[in-house]
C-alpha cells in the first residue's frame, strides 16, 4: 500500500524499473515498495499509467488506467476486509496518476521532444533486515534511463541526468521534500512492511529449501563449472564455488524467479582443461537448511535435468517478458499535477507527488 506519505506533499518520482528489487537480497531481510509507470501516448493493450505495490518479490497490490480502482494482487491481501482501506489508496493513486502523466510531460519538454513514446518510471521502498537495521530508497528514470535518486542518509535529491537538475536543486533548497521522504522510509513504511509481513505470513516467512546440482561444460577453449541451486524460497541465498578450500570468483551468477513462486540460482567459474588434481565445491548457504550444503564435484556427475532446464528457460523467458513489459508500461519501481514540481507524499509516499 502507499500508506505514511501525502501524495500532496509528495514530489513527483520518475524512476528506473529494476532498483531495489534487482539489487542483491540479505539474508532475512524484507522488503517494501511501489513501482509507478506512466506513458506518454495511449498503447493499446497497455495501461497508460500503472502502479504496484511489492513485498519482497510478492505483488500485493495494484492500480491501473484502465480500471481506476487500487486492488489486492495477492490473495492474503483479501483479508483487508475494510473497504475505507482500498477507497483511501485508490484515492491516492488518482491523485499519482494525474501527477505522473503530467511528469512525462515536463520531462519530455526537458529534453526538447515533442512526440513519441516516452515512459516516467518511479520506484521507492524500504527494507527491514535481517540484524534490525533499515534500508530506504527512492529512484526515477525517464524513457528507462537513470534520472533522479533520493540519498536518504545524506537526506539529498541527486540528479544523474541534466533533466533532472532543476528538480533536485529546488527540492534540496526546500528541504521539506528530503525531510519528508526520509520520514516516510524509516517510519511509516517499515511499519507498513510488518504489517504485511503479519498478514501474508504463511506465504512471505516460509522456507522451502533448495534441491542442488553441479555440471561441467565446455565453452570453445574454456571449461566452466555450474552449480545449480533451485525450488527454494525465500529468494536470499549465497552460493559459491570453493577449491582446495578457498573461495574462487565467478564467472557469471544469475538469479530467476520460478512459475510457482520459488527461485533458481546458477554460479559458474572457470576451471583448466583436464584438472583432476584439485578439488571442487560448491557451497549453498539457504535460511531454510540448518547447515550449509556442499556439493561435490565429480567427473561423473550429472548435468542437470531435463525438468530443470525447462525450468531456467521458462523463467529466462518470464524474466525477458516481465522486462520487456516494464519498458512499456514506462514508470513502474505517487501524485497529482502541478506546473512546476512533483507532488509530495500523504501519511505516507504515494498521497500526492509533486511535478518535476
Amino acid at each position: 500500500m502507499l500508506r505514511g506519505l501525502r501524495m500532496d506533499l509528495l514530489p513527483p518520482l520518475l524512476l528506473l524499473l529494476g532498483g531495489l528489487w534487482a539489487q542483491p537480497a540479505r539474508a532475512g531481510s524484507h522488503s517494501y515498495g511501489y513501482f509507478y509507470s506512466s506513458l506518454s501516448e495511449e498503447v493499446p493493450g497497455v495501461p497508460r499509467f500503472s502502479a504496484v505495490g511489492f513485498v519482497d518479490d510478492v505483488p500485493i497490490a495494484g492500480y491501473s488506467s484502465e480500471t481506476r480502482r487500487a486492488e489486492p494482487r495477492a490473495p492474503w491481501m483479501r483479508k483487508i476486509e475494510d473497504p475505507q482501506y482500498w477507497e483511501e489508496d485508490t484515492e491516492i493513486l488518482r491523485g499519482a496518476e494525474q501527477v505522473e502523466r503530467a511528469n512525462v510531460g515536463i520531462a519530455m519538454e526537458r529534453v526538447n521532444q515533442t512526440r513519441g513514446l516516452h515512459t516516467v518510471q518511479v520506484m521507492y521502498g524500504c527494507e527491514l533486515r535481517g540484524d534490525g537495521s533499515i534500508g530506504g530508497f527512492r529512484q526515477d528514470a525517464y524513457d528507462g534511463e537513470d534520472l533522479l535518486s533520493f540519498d536518504k542518509d545524506r537526506m539529498r535529491f541527486i540528479a544523474t541526468a541534466n533533466p533532472a537538475r532543476l528538480t533536485a536543486d529546488r527540492w534540496n533548497s526546500e528541504k521539506m521534500e528530503a525531510q519528508r521522504w526520509k520520514a516516510y522510509l524509516e517510519g511509516t513504511c517499515i511499519e507498513w512492511l510488518r504489517k504485511y509481513l503479519q498478514y501474508g505470513e504463511e506465504t512471505l516467512l516460509r522456507r522451502v529449501p533448495p534441491g542442488t546440482m553441479v555440471s561441467r561444460r565446455k565453452s570453445g577453449d574454456r571449461s566452466l563449472l555450474t552449480c545449480y541451486a533451485y525450488g527454494f524460497y525465500p529468494r536470499e541465498i549465497e552460493v559459491k564455488w570453493v577449491r582446495n578450500g578457498v573461495e574462487m570468483p565467478l564467472e557469471w551468477s544469475q538469479l530467476l524467479p520460478n512459475p510457482d513462486g520459488t527461485y533458481q540460482i546458477k554460479a559458474t567459474v572457470e576451471v583448466q582443461e583436464g584438472d583432476k588434481e584439485n578439488i571442487y565445491k560448491c557451497q549453498v548457504e539457504h535460511s531454510s537448511l540448518p547447515e550449509i550444503v556442499t556439493v561435490v564435484y565429480e567427473e561423473k556427475s550429472p548435468g542437470p535435468s531435463i525438468g530443470l532446464i525447462a525450468g531456467v528457460i521458462i523463467a529466462v523467458v518470464l524474466a525477458v517478458g516481465l522486462a520487456a513489459f516494464g519498458v512499456w508500461y514506462a514508470f513502474f519501481r505517487n501524485k497529482r499535477p502541478v506546473k512546476d514540481g512533483y507532488t509530495p507524499p500523504r501519511e505516507g509516499p504515494a498521497d500526492v507527488i509533486q511535478r518535476l
